[in-house]
């Protein structure tokens, strides 16, 4: 008698959602503090009004982006393993102490940026708010000109050291996927730079948001005065060529796919005709990049609020769904290049993702509230 055994497993997706949305706040934070740190370390001056709010960004992001990951694990007890089970060959070895590195930088970096102002704040408000400067300052209460002399100099050597730093903790995302061979959608040296791209889209798209928030309802005067005007506007066009160099990456990444293996080229034919057609073609590509370039490339929408804001919320949409496409993605074609995994999100991976979200909304409306993040020259003018 010959028995014929026949086999259709289907495997579950390893990574989900919840690394999909950790990938867009790590992007979030490393976009918006490579554009802050245009004026600290390249010494472009007439970016240094948004030098504050890019880095409070960053930072914050960075505290909400690792939970993504220990959830992620299902033991969350277990996290500290990464750290004390070093493994030479795994990046996501490294990846773990870059994301404990970066923040730590970041905060030190942000405390030199605002010292001064915790100095002066501390003499000239008595209020809870001075109190609080006044401990934030941890006893560097000088205010001559040769302190804020050597605070600039912190704050450019940091930032120095920080850019790379930056550009490493989101690339390396991109390098992990690159470096799995069996899934034609990530295996490309490209990998990297189409996350690093579409990171300084989403975290420019972003810092543009929050500025015109801060301006218009933190700053003394509430209002958005001409000269932030013109900087926001200038900030708006540059997003027209960050936009074109992340298509440019993603049309040159699936010419390679449609040349290379099997599984690369399914998985392209998937993302262009198949199942994923939708949210590649209309989430990410229509309304995250091909909308925004457009109403960004338009001088009448470009030059105004809610244009940007629009525009920018649609590149935030888009590179989410891009994350979502390449990572669930790229899993979801069988190896043998004959199937298509459906993806069914853990509910409770989703209650943990907008919670995420909640506390990050509430993390950066205190520290947009409490901090002074706004560029003002008349600020605590009578003890400078």
């Amino acid at each position: 008698m010959n028995l014929n055994y026949l086999y259709n497993v289907e495997h579950e997706i390893p990574l989900g959602y919840l690394i999909s949305v950790y990938f867009f706040y790590t992007g979030l934070s490393a976009g918006s503090f490579l554009l802050s740190s245009l004026s600290s370390v390249l010494g472009i001056k007439k970016y240094k009004p948004i030098a504050k709010i890019g880095t409070i960004m960053a930072l914050a992001l960075l505290v909400v982006a690792p939970l993504h990951l220990i959830v992620d694990l299902e033991q969350p007890s277990r996290f500290w393993h990464l750290f004390v089970y070093f493994n030479p060959t795994s990046p996501i070895t490294y990846g773990s102490f870059l994301l404990t590195l970066y923040p730590l930088m970041t905060a030190i970096y942000a405390w030199f940026m605002f010292r001064k102002d915790f100095a002066l704040g501390s003499k000239a408000l008595t209020n809870w708010r001075g109190k609080l400067y006044k401990f934030l300052s941890f006893g560097h209460l000088e205010t001559t000109e040769e302190s804020y002399k050597k605070d600039e100099k912190w704050v450019k050597r940091l930032g120095t050291i920080n850019v790379p730093l930056a550009l490493l903790v989101h690339g390396y995302t991109g390098f992990i996927l690159a470096n799995v061979q069996a899934r034609g959608l990530w295996n490309t040296a490209l990998m990297p730079f189409i996350f690093l791209m579409s990171a300084i889209v989403s975290g420019t798209g972003l810092l543009l948001i929050l500025t015109m928030i801060a301006e218009r309802y933190l700053s003394s005067k509430k209002r958005i005065t001409e000269e932030r005007k013109e900087l926001i506007f200038d900030i708006a066009k540059m997003m027209v060529w960050f936009i074109l160099v992340d298509a440019v990456l993603l049309i040159v990444a699936f010419i390679v796919l449609f040349y290379a293996g099997t599984n690369a080229y399914e998985t392209a034919w998937q993302m262009l005709h198949g199942e994923h057609r939708v949210p590649f073609l209309l989430y990410e590509v229509t309304i995250g990049l091909l909308i925004p370039f457009i109403m960004f490339s338009i001088p009448k929408i470009r030059k105004t609020y809610t244009g940007i804001t629009i525009a920018s919320l649609m590149t935030l949409f888009g590179v989410m769904a891009m994350r979502m496409n390449f990572v669930v993605g790229g899993l979801q074609l069988q190896l043998d290049g004959n199937g298509w995994t459906e993806y069914i999100p853990n509910p409770t991976h989703l209650a943990f993702i907008f919670t995420f979200a909640a506390l990050e909304i509430i993390l950066l409306a205190v520290l947009f509230y409490v901090l002074p993040i706004t560029e003002e020259k008349d600020r605590y003018k009578k003890l400078i």
